[in-house]
């Protein structure tokens, strides 16, 4: 059986201090055009567990994503995943991290000119030489994994969305991923296809023995699943537990965004200079 440990996932890279962490975040800083999306983050996520990140629009949980794949480079700090120290890894060495994830887009991100079939057949095709034969038993194999076998041969346009969701994640899984990441899966999602796509969260996770990492504001849909909550704002973690704990933590910022309140830490108004001042000034303000 193929070892799914931390250190399964680099080959020839930089190291870093034995943790019980698959990715570890520490201290890191990232900014965009002068604005801080990321201020001194810290960020343990343990194996074969769903991690839930949640938090208010705007607070950099997708960016997270792409820090965490190499995708962006932060200003400061350390991510380390599966033994790989991603700030310091060279290109050759993302690409064959990134070979051992998975990633679920928002909105599925189907290539729509080629069949369901293609779709989950691309990486292998991409990745792989394996005989065609063997290819189309893997895809197979993953569309039934997702009740979608008998969908093989249609076009996304003939998709209802809960479906391509369905096969995009079967194509996030057929390299057989140890860390699998999710970008607001229920995104535009039934209630019925949200509880298909979180229960296959859940099984995947099990059967695989993945990491699994999903980023989400339904917040009472993936705690429903999720072994372990983090919570960001500010540019930070500002709370993190079970989703127990989470629910009964005495925090204003997790009351507010567990309740949905309108009121509370997270502020209404963007920041702005005086609401009375501005309308009265002279040169009637620039905004281009």
């Amino acid at each position: 059986m193929r070892d799914r440990g931390p250190a399964a996932l680099g080959t020839d890279t930089t190291t870093v201090n034995s943790t019980s962490a698959i990715i570890d975040l520490r201290a890191v800083r990232y900014s965009v055009g002068g604005r801080v999306i990321f201020d001194d983050l810290d960020m343990q996520i343990l194996p074969g567990q769903v991690t839930a990140v949640m938090g208010p629009s705007g607070t950099g949980k997708t960016t997270l994503l792409r820090l965490i794949t190499g995708q962006a480079a932060a200003d400061a700090g350390s991510i380390d995943v599966g033994g790989v120290a991603v700030t310091r890894a060279s290109r050759s060495q993302l690409y064959a991290l990134r070979q051992r994830m998975g990633m679920l887009f928002q909105n599925g991100a189907l290539l729509t000119d080629i069949s369901v079939f293609e779709n989950v057949a691309f990486p292998l095709r991409e990745h792989t030489r394996l005989p065609e034969r063997l290819i189309r038993q893997l895809v197979l194999t993953k569309l039934q994994s997702v009740g979608l076998r008998g969908a093989a041969a249609l076009m996304p346009a003939e998709l209802s969305g809960g479906m391509a969701r369905r096969v995009a994640l079967a194509r996030a899984i057929v390299m057989d991923p140890q860390i699998l990441l999710y970008d607001e899966p229920f995104v535009g999602l039934d209630p019925i296809s949200m509880g298909v796509i979180l229960r296959l969260i859940r099984r995947f996770n099990d059967a695989l023995g993945l990491t699994s990492i999903v980023v989400s504001h339904d917040v009472h849909e993936i705690t429903a699943v999720a072994d372990r909550v983090f919570l960001l704002s500010g540019g930070r973690v500002v709370a993190k537990g079970t989703p127990q704990e989470m629910r009964d933590s005495p925090s204003d910022v997790v009351k507010q965004f567990v309740g949905g309140l309108a009121d509370g830490p997270v502020p209404f108004h963007y920041p702005a200079s005086d609401y009375f001042e501005e309308l009265l000034a002279r040169d009637g303000g620039r905004y281009a």
